[in-house]
Parts: structure tokens; C-alpha cells; sequence
């Protein structure tokens, strides 16, 4: 299908769902993203949804490449078809001011839903007290555990306004904001981010740097290294599926450990999310490098203390009795997944106007394929 690159996004997303017979709730669950998320690109209140997105719509819609990068230049986003040009700045689109409930199952992304996790944080800001000299940082947790939700808090924290924030927010930095920095989000499930020049330009796109034809270790480097001009912390989610991407090979972890050693007077940080420990993972993979030996600070996620799990809770719109809210507590411990959970079925009840107890029973068999949380 040739389409006018003048089209706007929403208009091609719609022709191209309805070519492909998916519905926005469809799209939505194939993605990983709300149905409302959807809504708002067809109905064009977000005109410049975020690019990874794009890649995952066009991946699993099956466009052509020539469709795939009509999408992509209405999102503003670089085309991967290097006949084309795009002549705009990329603008990433900031989540939405979200509803009080959390959507189970999805990793929230804007800060107001994010509970939580204040030694975590205080940690994390220890580590980037120095902008010149940022410290590298580990996380390691549990599927579940709520690690691409606290990337996303970093992600965004910083460029969210204030009034669409809780008061008690941004909870352990003592009004401190990483006011000056600047990220890069990589999720490894992503087929798009397992071949190094598509993960490099990925990386350059979101800061807004200019994208080198070739781009490959050594472009990339240079281009960072002689325009960073700000804090800039690269996160990384679930790197063990990118150890486990054959063209990411030693070579380009022993480069990104320079990177995170040397560039850019320091000014470059690296934040991963693992399962395991980083170095296990790497070794299991046949990978080991000197790049895991720079992060001086792990931290692993735990389960939410039982005042962080009452503040979740209290953010509802359906007030909960005391005996309700001490029943959720102990028995999702306190983590976030299993509380979204457990509240969705009690809240799913309370509209539909029923009287029983039956929802604790219904919201135990949801959690059961994650009770791995609770050993």
C-alpha cells in the first residue's frame, strides 16, 4: 500500500489496522500498551508516540518496509529505509497523566503511578550525586518484580510537571531531580534492539543526536563522545536477552564498558535490569567482559514495605474497608504486581455491584502463575 507521506500517524494507523483487521483492544495487547494509548494516536490527541512503539506496530502488523517507514516519518522517527529523509527533530512523546489504577500486567511508565521503593531510590540517587562522574548501577529482580516500571520512573521523573505528580513525590531524594539529565530507554525483548546498529541509532534518536549513515561502535562512540553535553544515563531492561542476541558479541560489550569508563568526561551512566546476578548471566551466555565490572552499585528489588503497599492501595478511587486492605496486603506481599491484581478483581466486583466475597477467591487464581514473588 503506497501512502502520501503527508498522511498524519493517526490516519495511516487506522488504514493500516483496518487493512490488517485489529481493533485498538488487539493492537493494545499485542504491543503492550492501554487501548486508550491506541484511541489517542487514531484520534491524533498524541501525534508522536514513542518510536519503539512504532517499531513494534509495524512488526506486528507485518508492514511493508515501505508502509513501516510511511509510519515511522508521521511519528517522527528516522525511517530504516536510508532512501528516505526526515527533516524533523524526533519528539518523544511523555506518558499520559494516567487513571488512579494501575493496568495490571503493564509496567507503568508514568511516575504518578509508581509507589514505592525509597531505599531503592535513595540509592540511585547516591549513585548520580555527581553528574561528572556517574556511577553504573544494577538492579536485579524477579519477572514481576516491577524493574521496567522503576526504569520508566527514572525515565521520566524529571520531565513530568509537578502538578500531575503525588505530594509526596519524588519520595526519597529530598527534592532532589535529575533536572539536567537525559535517558535512553533499551528493552532487549525487542528483535529491533539485538543487531548493533539499529540498537545504536535507537540510542542517538532518543537523544536527539544525529545518526551517523554507518552507524556503527565506532560512529556511535564518537558522536557521543564529542556531543554529550549533559548527565546522560543509558537504561537498559532485561539484559540478559541481550547477552543472549548473537551480534551483540564481546566486542560490543568490552566497547560499551569504555563508554561507561571514559566518555564523555564521565558524564555517561548505565543503568541494567537483570533476573539474576549480571555476572551470572553473562557467564552462562559465554559472554563474561569487563563491562559488568563497572557497576560499583546492585541494588535487588524486594517487595514493598507495608506502609509503600497502603499507599498503593489508598490511591484507588473505591475506598477498601480495613479487613479488605489487610487481606490484600498479606496476601499479595506487598508486591506491586499481585497488589494491581488483587485490587483489580476487588474494584472489578465493587462495579459490578456484587455483595460476596467471591472476587479473593477469583483474584487468587489470577496471581497463582506469579506466586514465585512470594517465596
Amino acid at each position: 500500500m503506497n501512502k502520501d507521506f503527508t498522511h498524519s500517524f493517526g490516519r495511516l494507523l487506522a488504514q493500516f489496522m483496518h487493512d490488517k483487521s485489529f481493533n485498538s483492544h488487539k493492537l493494545a495487547k499485542k504491543i503492550g500498551v492501554a487501548p486508550i494509548s491506541v484511541n489517542r494516536w487514531i484520534n491524533e490527541d498524541v501525534t508522536n508516540p514513542r518510536c519503539e512503539n512504532v517499531v513494534e506496530i509495524i512488526n506486528t502488523l507485518k508492514l511493508t518496509d515501505d508502509d513501516g517507514d510511511q509510519l515511522l516519518l508521521s511519528a517522527g522517527c528516522r525511517p530504516r529505509n536510508s532512501r528516505l529523509k526526515i527533516h524533523t527533530q524526533v519528539i518523544h512523546e511523555l506518558p499520559e497523566k494516567p487513571e488512579p489504577l494501575a493496568l495490571p500486567g503493564i509496567p507503568t511508565s508514568h511516575p504518578a503511578q509508581f509507589f514505592g521503593r525509597t531505599d531503592v531510590l535513595k540509592r540511585v540517587r547516591r549513585a548520580w550525586l555527581q553528574p561528572a562522574a556517574l556511577q553504573h548501577i544494577a538492579i536485579i529482580g524477579d519477572r514481576r518484580s516491577g524493574k521496567t516500571s522503576l526504569l520508566k520512573y527514572l525515565q521520566y521523573i524529571n520531565q513530568i510537571p509537578a502538578a500531575d505528580l503525588r505530594v509526596e513525590q519524588p519520595q526519597g531524594w529530598n527534592n532532589w531531580l535529575p533536572t539536567d539529565f537525559q535517558f535512553a530507554f533499551v528493552d532487549f525483548q525487542l528483535a529491533t534492539m539485538s543487531q548493533p546498529e539499529s540498537l545504536l541509532s535507537n540510542i542517538l534518536k532518543q537523544l536527539n543526536l544525529p545518526v551517523p549513515k554507518q552507524c556503527d561502535l565506532i560512529n556511535f562512540s564518537t558522536v557521543l563522545d564529542d556531543m554529550l553535553d549533559k548527565p546522560t544515563v543509558i537504561l537498559m531492561d532485561e539484559i540478559g536477552s541481550g547477552l543472549q542476541a548473537s551480534d551483540l558479541d564481546a566486542i560490543f560489550w568490552s566497547n560499551m564498558r569504555a563508554l561507561g569508563n571514559n566518555c564523555a568526561d564521565g558524564r555517561l551512566g548505565f543503568v541494567v535490569t537483570a533476573h539474576e546476578p549480571i555476572h551470572q548471566i553473562a557467564k552462562d551466555n559465554r559472554k563474561e567482559s569487563p563491562f559488568f565490572n563497572i557497576f560499583g552499585h546492585t541494588v535487588n528489588l524486594k517487595a514493598l514495605t507495608e506502609m509503600e503497599a497502603q499507599d498503593l492501595i489508598n490511591s484507588f478511587s473505591n475506598a477498601l474497608t480495613p479487613e479488605e486492605t489487610n487481606w490484600l496486603i498479606q496476601n499479595s506481599g506487598c508486591w506491586p504486581a499481585l497488589l494491581q491484581i488483587l485490587c483489580d478483581e476487588r474494584i472489578h466486583a465493587l462495579e459490578s455491584g456484587e455483595t460476596t466475597d467471591n472476587w479473593k477467591a477469583e483474584g487468587l487464581k489470577r496471581i497463582e502463575p506469579f506466586l514465585y514473588l512470594l517465596q
